[in-house]
């Protein structure tokens, strides 16, 4: 079977679902999140064990990126950023030992915002003292704004690159 053969009999993927980081503080990136960049808190809960504690300090918390028009969308999963404690959620701890950039497969995180947000969003973060870097890229006509979350990672806000009036 040649690539193309391959390639047209590949089902669709509709989407990104979720993200999932690995934090080290977690009341700490959801606030950047929530704060920084306005996602809204979906849902969180707390599972050291294997039971969930309804009464337990989070160790996932569920923030909404956005509204998806899609099957799983419509049904309430919208496009999520989660949040997981690695130190304590029952899942993360046996297989992730610790948060090194230098261990890394994460590059970065990038969103999409609209062209005529851009100059806000550049404005707002360098209000809220964020260390800010752009950069154009002319072959997508986009350009985009790039600067670090609470634990480290490397994030990205892209838009296409709309000439003003």
């Amino acid at each position: 079977m040649h690539d193309d053969q391959k390639l047209q009999n590949t089902p669709p993927v509709t989407g990104v679902s979720e993200v999932v980081l690995s934090v080290a503080d977690l009341p700490q990136a959801r606030d950047f999140y929530m704060q920084v960049l306005g996602f809204p808190l979906h849902s969180e809960f707390s599972m050291e064990d294997s039971v969930a504690d309804p009464d337990g300090e989070p160790t996932i918390t569920f923030l909404t990126i956005c509204e998806t028009d899609t099957p799983l969308g419509r049904g309430g999963h919208p496009q999520l950023l989660v949040l997981i404690d690695y130190q304590r959620h029952v899942h993360a701890r046996k297989r992730f030992v610790g948060h090194d950039p230098t261990q890394t497969t994460l590059n970065h995180l990038a969103f999409e915002i609209p062209p005529e947000s851009f100059e806000d969003h550049a404005k707002r973060l360098g209000e809220l003292g964020i260390d800010l870097s752009f950069s154009e890229f002319p072959a997508m006509n986009a350009r985009a704004i790039f600067f670090k979350d609470s634990e480290g990672n490397a994030l990205e806000l892209i838009c296409h690159h709309s000439i003003g009036p």
